[in-house]
Formats: structure tokens, C-alpha cells, sequence
């Protein structure tokens, strides 16, 4: 969620926390005074601001979207609704896991059939909200082996009691990232030998597959 949205939740909040007393009051010394009129529209005004401030979120969060999107694959694109998507419950600090399966968007597959040093040496760029964890660029496979425990860490088999279907995709990952035609990235936080958070991505064009995976511990 970025920030302008959550300002602007915050400020709504806040204001209806403070007014939601006095306002009330108003309302009910206009049904007092029966000006039902002037009720209609006290009770439309609350219910408007929130359809515009959903509006208004929703926008924000497109456009928002489209910049991260663009940022990490270096092409206009709008995900559609997966083919898969499994997310965990969140702790309060948001440790858990997740992972969406998309059929290949063609943009996507253009850019990458058609990779060159700008894509493999600029991209991912640095959301904002990442500057302090650690990146790796795109990588084309078979996948480096010294990347192995970063490769694990975002493939947890933890939640796969939950999710019977977790393992297949994680096995063709695997088969993509060390036998088809596919490219990877990632960018994680942490000391130590294994890092806590990871944010990891595979373009498989072989088949015709993209995977985004955000794991947390």
C-alpha cells in the first residue's frame, strides 16, 4: 500500500474518530427538528466520501502497481487474475508466505525473449520501501548454484500441508530454473547465512509461466 494511500486512510480515520460525536448529534437534532431533507443529505455525505475515497484508493493502487510492475520487468504491464495464488496467514509483523502463478502476460515474454544488458543490468530496480535489502538482477538459467539457499528459503515447503498444490509448482520452478529457457531475480534482507525476508521471481517463457513469491520469517 503506498503511502499516499495510507495518509489518506489515516486522516479519514482520524477525522471520523474526532467527529463522529458532534455529527451525530447534529443528525439527531435535525430528526428533532424533523428536517428529514437536511438528514438525507448529513447521511449521504459519509457514505459518498467513502465511495470516493475507495475510488480514489483503487486508482492510486493501479498506478502504483504499474510503477512497481514496471520497475521489475522493465515493461507496461497489468497482471490479470492468477492461475494460482496461496498466501498464509500474516503475524502482526506480516512474517508468512505467499505465491501467484500468472499465464505469461505477452509483454512480459517480448521483453524477456528479447533480453539485453539494460534489462539484465538494471532490473529489478529498488522500490523505495526496499532500499535496505540486497538485489540480484536478472538471471538467465540454468540457475547459479550459489544461490541454492536463497532458491529454498523462497520455495518453504512449510505451508504445504496447507496447500497440496504448493509442491507442483515449486517443482516445475525447479525444472524451469535448471532445464527450460526461463529468467530469475530476487531481492531479500538479512544477516547470517539465509536471510529472513525474500521477494523472488522467475519468468519461465518454456512455460509460458510467471511466479511471484514474497517470503518472510
Amino acid at each position: 500500500m503506498s503511502d499516499a494511500v495510507v495518509i489518506m486512510w489515516g486522516l479519514a480515520f482520524l477525522i471520523a474518530v474526532v467527529g463522529c460525536v458532534p455529527y451525530g448529534i447534529w443528525i439527531i437534532f435535525n430528526c428533532v427538528q424533523k428536517r428529514w431533507k437536511r438528514v438525507g443529505i448529513q447521511v449521504a455525505i459519509p457514505l459518498v466520501t467513502f465511495v470516493i475515497l475507495v475510488g480514489v484508493t483503487w486508482v492510486l493502487q493501479t498506478v502504483d502497481n504499474r510503477r512497481y510492475y514496471r520497475g521489475l520487468f522493465d515493461a507496461k504491464v497489468s497482471l490479470r487474475k492468477p492461475l494460482f495464488r496461496y498466501n498464509s496467514e500474516r503475524s502482526f509483523q506480516g512474517d508468512g508466505y505467499s505465491i501467484s502463478v500468472f499465464e505469461m502476460p505477452a509483454r512480459i515474454r517480448n521483453r524477456f525473449e528479447s533480453a539485453d544488458d539494460r534489462l539484465l543490468s538494471e532490473f529489478p530496480k529498488h522500490p523505495e520501501y526496499r532500499d535496505h535489502w540486497s538485489f540480484e538482477r536478472w538471471r538467465g538459467s540454468p540457475f547459479d548454484e550459489k544461490f541454492t539457499q536463497y532458491l529454498d528459503f523462497a520455495l518453504s515447503s512449510y505451508d504445504s500441508e496447507n496447500e497440496p498444490e504448493l509442491e507442483a509448482h515449486f517443482a516445475a520452478i525447479r525444472r524451469a530454473l535448471n532445464g527450460g529457457k526461463a529468467y530469475y531475480s530476487f531481492s531479500f534482507h538479512g544477516t547470517g547465512w539465509l536471510p529472513s525476508d525474500i521477494d523472488f521471481f522467475v519468468v519461465d517463457l518454456e512455460g509460458n509461466r510467471l511466479y511471484l513469491i514474497n517470503h518472510n520469517t
